[in-house]
Parts: structure tokens; sequence; C-alpha cells
């Protein structure tokens, strides 16, 4: 076999593969040999075609059975020859077959990118105060008394006036807890939870940020403009969301001057533009970070147990009242198992990294 490779720019790979002739050959009497046991032929018995009968009745099957077995095999040496890690399925090209002239063709593959990555542990990092508040406090319970709140009419007057609860034991009762302190200890520990999390992300995104400037590396075509069809759109949707409530609010005037409808078609190209830029820049970010994440758990044997996969499936299934087997098949809907795999993964992965950073409280 002869083989060689162009690589190209973004992780983009050319290939052009040959076989001799004798290799083809064999390629195509070992299939005849397997259909000559099964093939019908009139006026032969199963299995005692000759040779010349079968290539007449099954040139068109026997050439398909020898593609099938030549190509990947090829493929998969050439992969092993080079050490190249390839992300999804070859683009194969210019295909010859003769049992003459020999066997070639060329294919386009996409690889993994070459990270070098140096000092992802001890990143220096400052974290966000998860400390509560009394001003906080008293800003939620103020917002308690806020939405329940009632408006009553002013003594012999038709205006009405906003009376607010009174912040006691009955007002804490009617909301289900015990007294007014269990219901404070509540919201503390609630917003003790949001802080924390806010925190928490806070550093993840320091992380990302860090690790994106330190790394330099070309990406893959086809998963950032995957990626970035993606964000676009989920912002399509989103926007469609808030113009239906624009437009319930607030309808379209049709008399409207031409100039200003032109002016708002205009508009929108311009915004369909930025979405795209921004989208692009975004898909660019979270392919790197998903590259490197990764490649920092190769490095660390961070993996993801399916007793870990279990156990989120059970919260889920108890979260949203269904069984485990309905999370699952609708998870296995449209890759979300390998997503939510991932997902859990690099967690692991940031939970080590915050671990071995230097985390100073921000001011």
């Amino acid at each position: 076999m002869k083989s060689s490779i162009k690589k190209l720019k973004n992780c983009k790979h050319c290939l052009e593969v040959s076989l001799p002739a004798e290799e083809v050959k064999e390629a195509f009497d070992k299939v005849y040999s397997g259909l000559g046991k099964y093939a019908s032929v009139p006026g032969f018995r199963q299995g005692k075609a000759p040779r010349d009968l079968l290539e007449l009745h099954y040139s068109k099957t026997a050439r398909e059975e020898v593609l099938k077995k030549l190509i990947p095999e090829t493929y998969e040496k050439i992969l092993e020859e080079h050490k190249l890690d390839p992300i999804g399925y070859p683009d194969v090209t210019d295909v010859k077959l003769d049992v003459k002239e020999g066997f070639s063709y060329k294919a386009s593959i996409e690889t993994r990118p070459e990270i070098n990555l140096k000092n992802y542990k001890g990143l220096k990092l400052k974290r966000k105060s998860a400390e509560i508040k009394e001003e906080d406090l008293a800003k939620n319970m103020e917002y308690l008394r806020e939405i329940h709140s009632q408006n009553v009419p002013k003594e012999g007057s038709q205006e009405k006036e906003k009376i607010l609860p009174k912040l006691d034991d009955e007002f804490a009762k009617d909301l289900g807890f015990e007294n007014l302190e269990k219901m404070k200890e509540a919201i503390r520990q609630n917003l003790k939870a949001k802080m924390v999390q806010e925190s928490v992300s806070g550093l993840e995104a320091q992380i990302i940020n860090q690790l994106l400037d330190s790394a330099d590396f070309e990406i893959p075509d086809t998963l950032v403009n995957s990626e970035k069809e993606r964000l676009i759109k989920d912002a399509e949707m989103r926007i469609q969301y808030m113009e239906a409530l624009q437009k319930k609010e607030n309808p379209k005037d049709p008399s409207a001057p031409a100039a200003l409808q032109d002016q708002e078609n205009s508009s929108n190209f311009l915004g369909k533009k930025e979405l795209e830029e921004n989208a692009f820049k975004q898909a660019v970010r979270q392919v790197k970070a998903f590259f490197i994440l990764d490649k920092i758990a190769q490095s660390e044997k961070i993996h993801l147990k399916q007793e870990d996969i279990d156990v989120y499936i059970d919260g889920l299934a108890a979260q949203y009242n269904k069984t485990k087997d309905e999370i699952k098949s609708y998870l296995e809907k449209g890759h979300g198992m390998d997503e939510l795999a991932v997902n859990m993964r690099n967690k692991k992965v940031m939970e080590f990294l915050i671990k071995e950073a230097k985390i100073e409280l921000a001011q």
C-alpha cells in the first residue's frame, strides 16, 4: 500500500491511497470465492457456477464487497501508521478500482487538534464572597411583602392604597413556615446557596478565560460551524419568542410609512449579521474550551463512571416525577446522553482545577 498525507489548516488532512493490481486481484478472488458458495446461476447447482459466470452475474455485488473491505482496511492502516485521531467520518472521493490497474482513492478528514497545555495547575483566581449580609436578607423580606401586598379602597374615596403585610409569625405561617425566624433562616439558606453557585461560576469563568488565553491551537471547521448553527438557532428562537410577546402587547401599525418599514428591514439584516458574528466567536471559544478540558481530563485521568450518570438520572427522574427509563429515552434523542456525559466529566475537571488553583477573596 502506498499513501501520502497533506496537512491543511484547521486540523484538515487530505489522504491519497493506492494498492497494486495483485492485491486487488486477491481481494476479488476472496469475494468471488465467498459468493460462489451461495450464488444462484441458471443451469448450475448452488455453489457450482464457474467464475466467469459469477463475474457476469455478480460483478456489481463483487465490486461493492471489495470496496467495503479495502477502504476501511486501508483507512485504518493509515490512521495507525501516521497516528491520526480523526473526528467524524472521512469524505472519500476519486475511487478507482480495476483488477489490472489497481485501487486508489482520496479522502479528506478532520482530526483532533494538537494541544500543548502548560500551567493549568495553580491558576490565580479571585473568589466572590458568599457571605450573606443583613441588607440582602432585608431586601428579600421586603420583596415578599411587596408580592403579597393588597390594594384596598381608601376610606371615603375611590382611590386604592397598597397595604403591605406585617413581618410577623402570622405572615410566615401564611407562607408555609412555622414562624418568622424559620422563614428568615430558609431565605438565608437560599441566598447562601445562590451566592455559592455564583461564586463557583465566577471561578469557572476565570479558569476558562485563562486557559483560552494560554493555549493557541487550530480547531476543526466542521465543529465550529455546527456549534455556530446551534447557537444561532437558539438565539433566533429566543428572538422570535420576544417578538411574539412584543406584538401581542404592541401590534405593528399596518399604516406605517414604507420608509420606516425599510428601516426596520435594514435593522433586522444588520442584527442577523451581528448575530452570526457573535455566534461564530462564541462557537470558537466553546469548541476550544471543550478540547482543552478534554486534554486535561486525559492528562489527569479524570473519568466519568456509569454509576455517576445513573445517580444523576435518578435525581432527574425524582425531580420531574418520571421513570428512569423515560428520562434515558428522552436524553438519548439528539445525542442528549453524550452531552450529559461530557458536561458531567467537565464538571469533574473544573472541580480538579479549582482544587489546584490559588484562590484569593475578591475585594
